[in-house]
């Protein structure tokens, strides 16, 4: 019995000296090495989920340049916090964001002002000097969780009012009314160096609610691109026009109202958006994109940031398409007044 515990302590004393042995082995001559600074702790896990990525090229030695994937954070664009506010409003189920820029304008000095939607009133009483406002609202009707992209209605209203002519009862002169329908995409690919925000496809109604000769109407397809970098934004907007029949007789309430409006009124938009400090510049230019026969429409606008909420704003226009009923007369306006905030 003696004999034989002495054998089991001299064997688990063997099997000790033989794996500290080993050990010591390995620590000498590591098999494979960790390079700390590649090695991935928390922090940098979780920011790998807030980050877009980019392919750089690596040298290996002794081998050919090796393409990966390394994380890139998203870089801030100008509509960066417009983005962030509309996700937030379309959480609330009793908010409406804005589509188009909204404004007044109690200073709106237009050379040619068309006077066929007003009764009794001719170029003797009509006032170059009116008031000019917007109202352009959207809600989604169904969008992705946590993301713009969706289905939604807009309704957009321009007025043209003659707030200065006492002789006249300051009537409204025209109003325009823009319902739209329409499915966004949006995203945060980079293309060229911008960031392409967003891709807009749907069916647009144009009309001055009038009847008989006062009437202008259109229905269009619009398909809409956006893109914008740190300072400014960009958009191409493109129009097919759905066909109506043509009037049998000018006051018969259906067909037609305006045959030749993508004439005047143009085919195609290009817009532009930049911020410089509390400055803002907005510029948009619609073209027929006629050789023959080429017309345009022009807006500048110039907005100085007044607070968090209201710009101050000065509007020009040159050209065609001022209003529905002046689609087909060349004007030049040009506007003072406020604005809510948009970018």
């Amino acid at each position: 019995m003696i004999m034989a515990r002495r054998n089991l302590h001299f064997t688990l004393l063997v099997l000790t000296l033989l794996f500290v042995s080993i050990n010591d082995s390995f620590a000498s001559q590591p098999f494979y090495s960790v390079d700390e600074s590649k090695t991935f702790n928390h922090d940098t896990t979780l920011n790998l989920l807030h980050t877009s990525y980019t392919i750089e090229s690596i040298q290996e030695p002794d081998n050919e340049p090796l393409e990966i994937i390394q994380p890139k954070p998203a870089e801030k664009t100008v509509l960066a916090n417009k983005i962030s506010s509309e996700k937030e409003a379309n959480e609330n189920l009793f908010s409406l964001s804005q589509h188009k820029t909204n404004y007044i304008l109690p200073l709106s000095y237009v050379s040619n002002p068309n006077t066929i939607t007003l009764d009794g009133v001719g170029e003797e009483n009509i006032e170059n000097l009116e008031a000019k406002y917007q109202v352009s609202i959207k809600t989604p009707l169904y969008v992705t969780k946590n993301d713009l992209t969706g289905v939604y209605f807009a309704f957009t209203a321009v007025s043209y009012w003659q707030l200065y002519s006492d002789e006249i009862s300051k009537p409204f002169r025209e109003t325009n009314y823009e319902p739209e329908l329409f499915y966004q995409f949006t995203s945060e690919y980079d293309v060229l160096g911008y960031q392409f925000n967003m891709f807009r496809i749907g069916i647009n109604h144009m009309s001055n609610g009038q009847n008989g000769l006062k009437s202008r109407s259109w229905n269009r397809i619009i398909a809409t691109a956006l893109f914008s970098d740190e300072s400014s934004a960009y958009y191409l907007k493109a129009w097919y026009r759905l066909p109506e029949d043509e009037k049998i007789d000018p006051l018969d309430p259906t067909g037609d109202d305006n045959p030749d409006i993508t004439d005047y009124y143009g085919k195609i938009e290009l817009g532009f958006a930049s911020k410089l400090g509390n400055f803002n510049v907005f510029s948009r230019i619609r073209n027929n994109l006629s050789l023959s026969d080429n017309r345009s429409g022009i807006e500048l606008d110039f907005s100085y940031q007044l607070n968090d909420r209201y710009d101050l704003l000065i509007q020009y226009f040159n050209g065609y398409g001022d209003s529905l009923i002046d689609y087909n007369r060349h004007q030049q306006r040009i506007s003072l007044g406020f604005k809510l905030r948009f970018i």
